[in-house]
């Protein structure tokens, strides 16, 4: 493989489109592959990333992994919500589609590396042997959360340009560079449903509408109907189409019984949960509890927590302070320091 071959995968977006710049700037044979999600027109993004690499004067692709994206990510998006889980599809997609099929199309091109537009970095650390992840330079757009399933084989061959710099600057000099994405907006929502319409969008998968069902308080008592569990996650405040005269929220999804459960702020504070399918990177596995801060969602600022193995391929996550709105299907990231100790899916909380 030669060695200067870098394959960036090309959003249409600021970020990917100035990594690619980066690359190109310091001598490497850069070739630029946008993924055509499935799901999803994405005409726009595509003619962006094409703009781009005009610009840029390197080769540009578009490709499509249709099949795999609905097994591995739609598929468990679906499932995971009828299961009364809020599934996380980023976390997935990166390890399945980005480093999984994608990886495997810069082989087809003779690529050594893979470049992405994360803010995240990543370094070898010869004293463990390992590939190390980190947190980006900017922490209000780090998504080392988002990589975090990534395999020490996928972070060998992983590249992030732009990781090392705050958002202002690599928006800057996209201006600087003539990028026509300089100023384009980031998108928020998941990306095979750009409407936002999540329940709808389930429904529509699996074929059939959602079960109604009860919403009950923490004793048990009927306050009134829920329109499908997909509907609704933990935190869940607004939208519940009940009154009780204060405020209450989602404490809890029981799709066993088809039962929203809903409770005052103070319930959705836990301190304990366990975890599983660990996927470690700082260490090969983790043999002993260790103290460490836990993440439990993107936006969850880490928060101290003792880490204990737990059963065949688990992990308990004990909080020192309780944290609010722990949710099943969501993923645990573990960090110390900058550095991403390893990950797992949250699937029980506990006290």
């Amino acid at each position: 493989m030669p060695e200067d071959r870098i394959v960036v995968a090309m959003s249409g977006g600021v970020d990917s489109s100035v990594a690619a710049a980066f690359l190109k700037e310091k001598g490497y044979d850069v070739v630029g592959v946008t993924i055509r999600f499935w799901g999803r027109d994405g005409t726009d993004d595509v003619e962006d990333a094409r703009r781009v690499a005009r610009r840029l004067d390197i080769p540009h692709e578009v490709v499509s992994f249709d099949a795999s994206f609905k097994h591995n990510v739609v598929d468990y998006f679906v499932s995971e919500y009828l299961k009364g889980r809020t599934p996380n599809p980023c976390a997935v997609c990166n390890p399945m589609i980005k480093f999984g099929e994608l990886l495997r199309k810069a082989d087809e091109a003779g690529a050594r590396f893979m470049a992405t537009g994360h803010y995240a970095v990543v370094s070898h650390d010869a004293k463990r042997s390992r590939y190390l992840l980190r947190w980006g330079k900017e922490r209000g757009k780090d998504q080392s959360y988002f990589l975090a399933r990534l395999s020490q084989a996928s972070l060998s061959r992983a590249l992030f340009p732009v990781g090392s710099f705050p958002k202002a600057k690599i928006r800057a000099l996209a201006e600087r560079l003539g990028l026509a994405v300089a100023d384009k907006r980031e998108s928020q929502e998941v990306c095979f449903i750009p409407d936002g319409r999540v329940a709808a969008f389930v429904e529509e998968q699996a074929g059939r509408a959602m079960e109604r069902g009860a919403i009950v308080d923490t004793e048990g008592r009927t306050l009134g109907a829920h329109r499908g569990i997909a509907g609704y996650t933990i935190g869940q405040r607004k939208g519940l189409g009940i009154a009780v005269g204060s405020p209450v929220y989602v404490t809890r999804l029981d799709a066993e019984t088809n039962t929203v459960v809903v409770g005052s702020a103070d319930a959705l504070y836990r301190r304990r949960f366990r975890a599983t399918d660990p996927n470690w990177i700082a260490v090969p596995e983790l043999t002993a509890s260790v103290r460490l801060q836990a993440r439990i969602r993107y936006k969850h600022r880490p928060a101290w927590a003792w880490v204990a193995p737990w059963g065949d391929r688990g992990v308990e996550v004990r909080f020192e302070r309780p944290q609010r709105a722990i949710t099943p299907g969501q993923l645990a990231v573990f960090y110390e320091d900058d550095v991403v100790v390893g990950s797992a899916w949250i699937d029980e909380v506990l006290d």
